[in-house]
């Protein structure tokens, strides 16, 4: 639930998780309330056409490729040259006007997959960015960031977490199914552009210049490489404005902490990393998706 802090903001509580139809959801205010009402308004939403929809899977990348987007579009190496993430995702919005007023080229955000967003930016075509990363260090990421949410238990341990979110995997639709949504989207749709975690981290340059090239926006050499220069880890962990205080116990920054290839065989035992093996090989059969889970 929401909790008012010391200087009198509003503090906002994503946890206990929403129950509705047969999946979980971050408990925004909207989602407790109605949340067909909310999907529907997503559905609804007034789309225009030279729109950037970022679609990532939580803990994926979500704020790294926001500020890479939000520099390639407004041709600035500048930080948070827009509002932070939580001011576009619609996930949660109730209140459209700020996007209605905004007159760039407006850049959207949301976790939620393919069957869930704006049909009228599918209908006109408009870009979609997604964004997805290994689920290993994906769930070792939101495993250690949910800990740092209000109104998550403190004494969370990654054995409750691997068999309520990992194994029953039914968060905002369930990674698998989010997956499968999207990854079939990029590959029958134009106007969805992939992007893996992994290659970013791996391939910088040449990542950024296929997101350039996908949103149509002017670029040369020189500008890539300062926006990938500007957007490595430690830089963004000392200058991206984090909206996530917001959702955080204590209003702390926590949004960025490794970044790293490989960090799930910190969390993962072996029993779990074979139990996880099986059910990824059963999910995603026949998904051409080829993820990086460590570096040499």
């Amino acid at each position: 639930m929401e909790k008012i802090r010391a200087d009198g903001d509003l503090q906002l509580a994503i946890y206990p998780f929403v129950e509705y139809e047969d999946s979980t959801y971050f408990a925004w205010p909207c989602l407790r309330e109605d949340p067909a009402k909310q999907f529907q308004d997503i559905k609804n939403f007034d789309s225009r056409e030279n729109d950037i929809l970022l679609c990532t899977a939580p803990k994926s990348g979500s704020h790294w490729v926001h500020e890479i987007i939000c520099m390639l579009v407004d041709h600035t190496t500048e930080y948070n040259s827009r509002a932070g993430t939580l001011k576009i995702h619609l996930d949660f919005m109730t209140d459209f006007q700020f996007l209605e007023a905004e007159t760039r080229r407006r850049i959207l955000h949301s976790h939620l997959p393919w069957s869930f967003l704006p049909s009228k930016h599918i209908d006109k075509k408009a870009k979609v960015v997604y964004v997805n990363r290994n689920p290993k260090d994906r769930h070792a990421s939101q495993y250690n960031f949910l800990k740092q949410m209000n109104g998550v238990p403190p004494d969370l341990t990654w054995k409750q977490y691997y068999e309520d979110v990992v194994i029953n995997d039914r968060l905002l639709t369930g990674w698998f199914n989010y997956t499968k949504e999207m990854t079939k989207a990029a590959r029958n749709y134009k106007n969805v552009h992939g992007v893996l975690f992994e290659d970013l981290k791996l391939r910088p340059i040449e990542t950024i210049t296929q997101i350039a090239e996908f949103l149509e926006v002017p670029f040369d050499n020189h500008f890539i490489a300062e926006v990938a220069d500007k957007t490595v880890f430690q830089k963004l962990k000392d200058h991206k404005q984090d909206a996530t205080v917001a959702i955080s116990k204590d209003y702390k920054s926590v949004l960025f902490r490794k970044g790293e290839i490989g960090d799930w065989k910190n969390w993962f035992t072996v029993s779990q990393n074979e139990q996880f093996d099986a059910m990824y090989m059963k999910e995603m059969e026949g998904v051409d998706v080829d993820f990086i889970y460590e570096t040499q």
